[in-house]
């Protein structure tokens, strides 16, 4: 969760946007934005989607199996997984 958290905090001040800011076009207070980005308490999978929509991110499940491949997609570093398997022939 915290990698999550710390990408949403960083999206946040790099909108310029303040806690408050972001806090009011959520209909939160500032002081939850800031317990949030704290990791102080736990905000639902409905408050973290909806952040992400405000600062333009998306969240998306990606199968663990796939995780190595979409990372080195979105690092641009190589990883030893392939990025992805060829189809199986018949």
């Amino acid at each position: 969760m915290s990698k999550i958290i710390q990408s949403l905090k960083s999206a946040r001040q790099e909108k310029g946007l303040t806690q408050a800011e972001l806090g009011k076009k959520l209909g939160l207070p500032q002081s939850h934005i800031s317990k949030i980005e704290q990791e102080l308490t736990n905000p639902q999978l409905s408050t973290l989607r909806d952040m992400a929509r405000i600062l333009d991110l998306e969240l998306t499940l990606v199968p663990r199996s796939m995780l190595p491949a979409v990372r080195s997609l979105l690092t641009g570093e190589d990883t030893d997984a392939p990025r992805w398997q060829p189809d199986e022939e018949d």
